[in-house]
């Protein structure tokens, strides 16, 4: 029997801890493994970690300032695959997901996050999965706001969006 492993994934967040607030509040019981911070704001990500015990990593984003300074990229192990994060606001808009999945791809990451563009979205290519949490702040995909969760199992990863807008998935997973 195979154990399923979960990774909260948010980005884009902006300063609005009443958001990460709800959200760490409501998912308290899902069991995640990790929380990741795809940037906007790097504070927020600090923030985070002092409102959980689960674990928080996090990578910069275009608007991210406070010192010291997360990093621009990270590729992070996961049971026995890797997590490759990046913000994406250094990949040209037209071609992100491709460049992302590429890049994590080329290091061994089976599973990619970037944020940026406030669009959620998910694509699997040559089991690499592309996951970009959109932003439970400030959406621009007219989704009330989103964040993801991926969970991992059997040397797969997949994932599922949770809406700020409907909350239907306050019910532990």
């Amino acid at each position: 029997m195979s154990t399923v492993h979960r990774i909260g994934i948010i980005s884009d967040t902006h300063g609005y801890l009443e958001v990460i607030d709800s959200i760490l509040a409501d998912t308290a019981t899902w069991n995640l493994d990790l929380w990741l911070h795809a940037g906007d704001y790097g504070d927020d990500a600090s923030y985070m970690a002092t409102q959980t015990m689960v674990p928080v990593l996090a990578v910069r984003g275009n608007n991210d300032r406070q010192r010291p300074l997360e990093p621009r990229e990270q590729l992070i192990p996961f049971q026995d695959s890797y997590v490759y994060m990046t913000h994406g606001d250094q990949f040209l808009p037209y071609n992100r997901i491709q460049e992302v999945l590429t890049t994590g791809a080329s290091i061994g990451a089976t599973l990619c996050i970037a944020g940026h563009s406030h669009h959620h979205a998910m694509y699997e290519h040559q089991g690499c999965l592309f996951i970009n949490p959109g932003s439970p702040a400030l959406p621009r995909d007219k989704s009330g706001g989103t964040f993801a969760v991926a969970t991992y199992e059997n040397g797969h990863f997949k994932g599922q969006f949770y809406y700020l807008k409907e909350k239907p998935w306050q019910k532990p997973i």
